[in-house]
């Protein structure tokens, strides 16, 4: 009887060592959560002798993604930051822009838009068996009207799934 039991204590604490082995081995399937682009809302203040960046903040935003049923972003409220996702089907993906002008502002109701056309080169890549796969986008040109929005520019054209900024948006 004696010999038994090491014996048991052995075959149960190999079953506990398989069983954390085995959980470990398991796949993180983090990588292939949905890539964004992430935009900063900025505006750029001058003087005679110098210029700078600085955040700005949209007071209501709405974007909606051209063509499609998809609201992006609904009623927004002092907007400094976005992440924008990007068509996977093709390679090229139109935001509408809707915006709340600031008090002090006034502007016509027809120019209260403006549409951004992000063109992206779609790669997928297969990242395991458990997670499927993953589609990289790099950004390869846009364009964008300029109505109420000043310009934008392109900071790091790979969309990422870590929150870095990819484009600037200036107001």
């Amino acid at each position: 009887m004696r010999k038994i039991i090491p014996f048991i204590l052995l075959i149960i604490g190999s079953c506990i060592a398989a069983g954390i082995t085995s959980c470990a081995e398991e796949d993180d399937c983090s990588g292939n959560a949905r890539r964004m682009l992430t935009a900063n809302i900025l505006t750029v203040i001058s003087t005679d002798s110098a210029q700078w960046e600085t955040p700005y903040t949209l007071e209501v935003l709405n974007v909606y993604a051209y063509g499609t049923d998809s609201i992006i972003v609904n009623d927004d409220q002092n907007v400094k930051s976005l992440s924008l996702p990007l068509r996977f089907n093709v390679e090229e993906t139109t935001m509408v822009f809707s915006y709340k002008p600031h008090a002090e502002d006034i502007l016509p109701q027809h120019y209260d838009k403006d549409t951004i056309v992000f063109r992206h080169h779609n790669t997928p890549y297969f990242l395991t068996l458990d997670c499927n796969f993953v589609v990289k986008q790099e950004l390869t040109d846009l364009h964008y009207t300029t109505h109420v929005l000043d310009s934008i520019v392109i900071v790091n054209p790979t969309a990422s799934n870590d929150g870095t900024e990819n484009i600037k948006i200036y107001y």
